[in-house]
């Protein structure tokens, strides 16, 4: 069986939830989106900043920057170093805006070197918006000082939409539309992907991949904030979340001591402290990341690029982001997968 890539769906529920779990509500006043970018631009429509101009980290995905963008905002970037970290002095550099967007990596609180930043910004009356979508099930302590989360659900679960927007202290007014035809776009690719992974009347392959591909040029051509679809919202309502933690936890030790001492491929985080919930076991591949991703691809295993540079970003001045787009590689390690998965990606690896 292949390792990575998309989820799919085997199972469709019949009873749909009507409420959202606790694991989001702690998180505050909450609405569920169809994607993480309708939560952005739904944000942007209820925090009215003093200026139309975010501070956003310069290692990030351009499907965060697209909203800011169609809604006429100046953006600006700062750069992240190796240990994905906010680089302080870049940000330093700028003075007052009003938003500025921060983010932990792959479930490990890399931005909580940022608390004398966010009370800086807090006191400029800059709002203040964490992106928790790769620590949505870490339980390290958030800032006090934020304003809004905004998390993507389909990251961690086969799911056809789910997005979400969280203020612990602010009403969330905005009124949203329905449209699915994102959701049912990707649930058919889900349900595809199942039959194809099942070996059900010869799936096709190419078919759920070009209806997931056409799922996200769907939402990239529309940013707008619509509901999610009743059957992702039963989905998560039913999500065994101690599961999903321990599952992932264990996989990624089970990568971490195995990844010691493979020549060129050096962890990102080498510990995984118990409050964290890893989106991925990310590493730097130190020489030919390509080659090495495309041999994995060989052996039916999915390593992601997160992400593809964003072109909105000028690199010149971020050379440590630069430097992170071009060797990261994301290993799967989520709860689709056994300790003998993640012992089979790990032979691969040490015989490249």
């Amino acid at each position: 069986m292949e390792i990575g890539s998309e989820f799919w769906l085997d199972n469709v529920p019949t009873e749909h939830s009507s409420g959202t779990p606790e694991w989001i509500d702690k998180f505050g006043n909450t609405v569920l989106t169809s994607c993480c970018r309708g939560a952005i631009s739904l944000s942007l429509h209820e925090a009215q900043p003093e200026s139309r101009t975010v501070l956003l980290p310069g290692y990030v995905c351009d499907s965060v920057i697209l909203p800011f963008f169609t809604l006429g905002y100046d953006c600006y970037f700062y750069d992240i170093d190796a240990d994905l970290a906010p680089d302080l002095g870049s940000i330093a550099t700028y003075g007052k805006v009003g938003i500025f967007l921060h983010m932990g990596y792959f479930g490990f609180p890399a931005n909580s070197v940022l608390s004398d930043v966010v009370k800086k910004f807090k006191a400029e009356s800059t709002i203040i918006i964490e992106d928790i979508t790769h620590s949505l099930f870490s339980d390290y302590q958030r800032f006090r000082e934020n304003d809004y989360y905004v998390a993507s659900l389909r990251k961690w679960v086969g799911i056809p939409s789910g997005g979400f927007l969280a203020s612990p202290n602010r009403p969330i007014k905005g009124v949203m539309q329905r449209n699915d035809v994102f959701a049912n776009t990707r649930r058919e690719a889900l349900l595809g992907k199942a039959r194809y992974i099942n070996d059900v009347d010869g799936a096709s392959k190419a078919q759920y991949l070009d209806q997931f591909a056409g799922g996200e040029a769907y939402i990239d051509s529309d940013p707008a904030p619509y509901h999610i679809d009743a059957l992702s919202k039963a989905i998560i309502g039913r999500l065994d979340v101690n599961e999903l933690k321990e599952i992932r936890k264990n996989n990624y030790k089970i990568l971490a001591e195995g990844l010691r001492g493979i020549e060129n491929i050096e962890p990102v985080f080498a510990e995984l402290p118990d409050d964290v919930c890893p989106i991925f076991f990310p590493v730097y591949i130190n020489m030919n990341r390509n080659e090495i991703q495309q041999r994995l691809i060989d052996h039916d295993i999915y390593c992601t690029v997160h992400w593809p540079r964003p072109k909105q970003v000028e690199f010149n001045r971020l050379t440590n982001a630069a430097q992170i787009f071009n060797t990261i590689l994301s290993i799967p390690c989520d709860q689709r997968y056994s300790q003998e998965d993640m012992e089979r990606v790990l032979r691969v690896l040490g015989g490249l």
